[in-house]
C-alpha cells in the first residue's frame, strides 16, 4: 500500500511539471515569429517544411522558418487541437493562414521542448 500511495504521488508530481505550451507556440506562430519559437526547439528537431525535411540544429530550423516566414507572410494561427498523448508529450495541430494560402502545422512537444515540427500546403 505505501509503495502504491509513493507511486501516485509521483506520476501526481510528472503530470503538474508538464506545461501546456499550445499559447505561446500559437503566439510566436500568429506573429510568424521564428526567432521566438525556436527559443522552444530542442537542440536537434525534426523538421518539415513544405519539401525539406531533416534533422537539424536549434539554428538550422529557425533558419528554415525564418525563409518560410519571409515568402509566406503570416496572416493568422488557429490551433485545432491540442492533446498531452503521454506523460511530458503533447502533440498540436493547427491552421497557419499566409498571403499565399493556408497550411497545416504539426508539432510534437516533449517535456515543454518542440521536438518534431512540420508545415505542409493545405491548399486543397
Amino acid at each position: 500500500m505505501k509503495v502504491l500511495v509513493i507511486l501516485l504521488i509521483s506520476l501526481l508530481s510528472l503530470s503538474f511539471s508538464v506545461k501546456d505550451v499550445t499559447d505561446d507556440i500559437s503566439t510566436y506562430l500568429k506573429a510568424g515569429n521564428a526567432q521566438s519559437l525556436a527559443t522552444t526547439f530542442a537542440d536537434k528537431i525534426s523538421i518539415k517544411i513544405l519539401d525539406v525535411e531533416d534533422l537539424l540544429s536549434k539554428a538550422q530550423a529557425q533558419a528554415l522558418i525564418e525563409d518560410f516566414f519571409s515568402k509566406h507572410k503570416v496572416k493568422n494561427y488557429t490551433t485545432l487541437h491540442s492533446s498531452f498523448i503521454n506523460t511530458g508529450h503533447q502533440f498540436i495541430t493547427g491552421n497557419l493562414e499566409t498571403n499565399d494560402g493556408k497550411y497545416r502545422v504539426s508539432i510534437l512537444v516533449r517535456g515543454n521542448i518542440i521536438s518534431q515540427f512540420r508545415i505542409e500546403n493545405d491548399n486543397d
